[in-house]
């Protein structure tokens, strides 16, 4: 989220340090993560880095390039189309090396079918068990947008970090309709997600099952009852998992 500038309430920052002052990149975590009383600045996670936690903390621009056209996973390779160089002298060279893997994988000719089998296992691993509430992982919710979003850019060569600004460039390659939907059913599904995790003070990304707590949740987004806002979260998903099933499934 934070390199397609979509921090919401409770996120982490995923970052991977590229370059050679070590010291610099931990000073910056615990800099960051210094409680007080107003709790920490952010919470950082480096395990998208190269190798994840095995790997070190910081690599060579080098070593980066490597990794990225030997040796990274396809899931690697897909986060790489949020990817954003932040500062240093090596932001160009991160950026082109980004770009390269992402429109690399893209031309495989099992990529839909492959990011689709990823999309199964992470509902598996990470689902509550209840697709109803799992807004984030389920059927049509955050993640199949974001997955198909991602899939698109790297098959059609989309540069854009931001899923909501990939959606509005996706225009031309889907059709209007699925884009103006996608867009505004994916912005609900964020918004929703942010009121949640204000409501909750965590990174929740499940309903709550009792009726009465959705009833409140519903409020909070300025539906002026449950049923209306049960019906527009029915009608988001519904949506993202048609238009997710036609490109990758037709």
């Amino acid at each position: 989220k934070f390199g397609g500038r979509e921090l919401t309430y409770a996120s982490d920052l995923d970052l991977m340090f590229v370059g050679d002052d070590f010291r610099a990149a931990q000073n910056l975590i615990t800099a960051l993560s210094i409680p007080s009383p107003e709790g920490v600045i952010a919470t950082v996670d480096a395990r998208l880095r190269p190798e994840g936690e095995k790997g070190p903390l910081v690599s060579s621009i080098e070593a980066f390039e490597a990794y990225y056209r030997d040796r990274a996973q396809l899931w690697e390779i897909q986060a790489l189309t949020r990817a954003r160089p932040v500062t240093g002298p090596d932001r160009e060279n991160f950026r082109a090396i980004a770009h390269a893997a992402w429109s690399v994988a893209g031309r495989d000719p099992n990529l839909f079918e492959k990011i689709d089998a990823m999309l199964h296992r992470v509902r598996a691993e990470r689902g509550s068990g209840n697709d109803a509430l799992d807004f984030k992982t389920g059927v049509g919710g955050i993640i199949e947008a974001e997955f198909l979003v991602q899939a698109l850019q790297m098959r059609n060569d989309v540069r854009e970090t931001s899923v909501q600004l990939a959606i509005v460039k996706l225009a031309g390659i889907i059709s209007s309709e699925d884009v103006n939907r996608l867009e505004r059913h994916y912005e609900f599904l964020r918004r929703l997600e942010t009121v949640l995790r204000r409501r909750r003070n965590t990174s929740a990304s499940s309903l709550p099952a009792d009726p009465a707590e959705q009833r409140k949740l519903a409020i909070g987004m300025e539906f002026k009852d449950r049923q209306t806002w049960q019906e527009q979260c029915e009608r988001a998903r519904a949506d993202i998992h048609r238009i997710y099933d036609k490109y990758f499934h037709s």
